[in-house]
């Protein structure tokens, strides 16, 4: 019984890191763009933020596949931030184009602005002209923050 633990165990290691044991290069993502979301919660309670947040996550999770990541940190008392990552430019406007009128997650995006207040915005990487004017016309503070360097990998 203990042999038969034990080669359960090697083998899901070893399916876990397959590629670090086959030499395979990671898969590097050189046109990864990153956003820092604050906000503040909408006159909701802890556990409806936290319920929302999985909710929401889970969709972006299901609809958004050039979404790296989504993640909510409690930040303050009753404040939120919001840390996503996106393949590239593109895949934020997808978003955008997704919770606008008429879009995929139009819905639950009203659900997402009757939970938060959005105070400000932090894009990071190389964004074009016409993104900046896209998120311009939303009104909200943004500050724009071009790559230096650097890299990541999934």
């Amino acid at each position: 019984m203990k042999k038969l633990i034990i080669i359960a165990i090697v083998s899901i290691l070893i399916s876990c890191n397959q590629s670090e044991l086959t030499n395979e290069s990671p898969k590097f993502h050189k046109n990864e763009k990153e956003s820092v979301v604050y906000m503040t919660s909408n006159n909701k309670s802890e556990n409806e933020i936290n319920d929302f947040c999985i909710y929401y996550q889970n969709k972006l999770k299901e609809k958004e596949p050039n979404v790296f990541a989504w993640k909510f940190f409690k930040s303050d008392s009753n404040k939120i931030t919001l840390i996503e990552r996106y393949k590239n430019e593109d895949a934020i406007l997808n978003h955008i184009k997704n919770i606008s009128k008429g879009g995929l997650m139009e819905q639950d995006f009203g659900k997402f602005v009757d939970h938060f207040i959005i105070d400000s915005i932090e894009y990071y990487g190389n964004l074009s002209t016409d993104f900046k004017e896209t998120i311009s016309a939303f009104g909200l503070t943004v500050n724009y923050n071009p790559n230096i360097t650097g890299f990541s990998r999934n």
